[in-house]
């Protein structure tokens, strides 16, 4: 297998690092796009991004290339060149995705594809999904967003068990007061994570900027939406919190969007273990 090692500079100074495979020369792609940019969740990267491995090698058997890419939010933390010092899961903001997003857009073309399609799983499907509903970018022709959570602090507090975000909060605003919005601590809810609180507020914040339901009628890239059919359905299990009731609000939002698939993968958690060739299938009959 070739891997060529790449990077994207970012217009605001970041550099990320990822990986580019190319199909076997001659090979045949009936895609309408060259590349599949596959974006990471929170604290993933793009060497142990597993959620990939099988659909990278899925793409290239197709003639598709193929960029496994990192995001500014890989690793839990992690030292950067000025002006930003420390960022990681632990430090980002999300809105900054669209620096990374427009710079591997970039590279792609750098490297000889015009058309890209975008592929994001958990926290990167979030991105995914703000970036399409803030920007339009012809180089996209079709993007898929695998278990993107919902970040909806009114949803997490009226909940029944609503005190265990409510906690959280607490000791974020804590920090906040005391002027400590650079320390890291852990959260339980709505994931098991670390976290600052400048994090924790930008994500679930009361604004709610990256609720996804509310997001998701702005875009106008075709979009396929999937989730676990195990996602959410414990409710008693702090994934809830992000999940539960999320397969009939994407697939009624879908219904009145004629740019939206959605499909709920039966059998499925949040990392499709075992359910990789549903998965696939899926997305090749949308593609279609």
């Amino acid at each position: 297998m070739q891997v060529e090692l790449i990077k994207a500079r970012t217009a605001d100074g970041v550099t990320l690092d990822g990986a580019l495979r190319r199909p076997v020369d001659g090979m045949v792609n009936d895609y309408p796009f060259g590349v599949v940019i596959m974006h990471h969740g929170v604290g993933g990267n793009f060497y142990t991004a597993n959620f990939f491995d099988d659909l990278a090698d899925r793409f290239l058997a197709k003639g598709c290339a193929v960029i496994r890419a990192n995001n500014r939010g890989h690793d839990l933390a992690y030292n950067a060149a000025p002006p930003h010092n420390r960022l990681g899961a632990a430090f980002e903001i999300l809105d900054d995705c669209r620096a990374d997003w427009f710079a591997w857009l970039d590279s792609a073309n750098e490297h000889g594809f015009e058309r890209a399609c975008l592929w994001a799983h958990s926290l990167g499907a979030v991105k995914n999904i703000y970036f399409l509903a803030r920007e339009k970018d012809s180089r996209i022709s079709h993007a898929l967003a695998s278990s993107p959570p919902c970040f909806s602090q009114s949803t997490f507090l009226a909940r029944a068990n609503g005190y265990l975000f409510e906690t959280a909060m607490q000791e974020a605003k804590r920090l906040e007061d005391n002027g400590r919005t650079d320390i890291i601590f852990p959260i339980e809810v709505p994931t098991v994570a670390m976290m600052t609180a400048g994090t924790f507020f930008d994500k679930y914040g009361a604004d709610e900027r990256y609720n996804i339901l509310n997001l998701l009628p702005d875009i106008e890239t075709p979009l396929f939406l999937t989730l676990g059919g195990l996602e959410g359905v414990q409710t008693d299990h702090p994934s809830a919190f992000a999940f539960e009731g999320m397969a009939d609000r994407l697939s009624e939002l879908a219904e009145g969007k004629n740019n939206t698939t959605f499909k709920l993968i039966e059998d499925a958690d949040h990392f499709y273990r075992g359910q990789s060739e549903s998965l696939w299938l899926a997305a090749q009959n949308w593609f279609s």
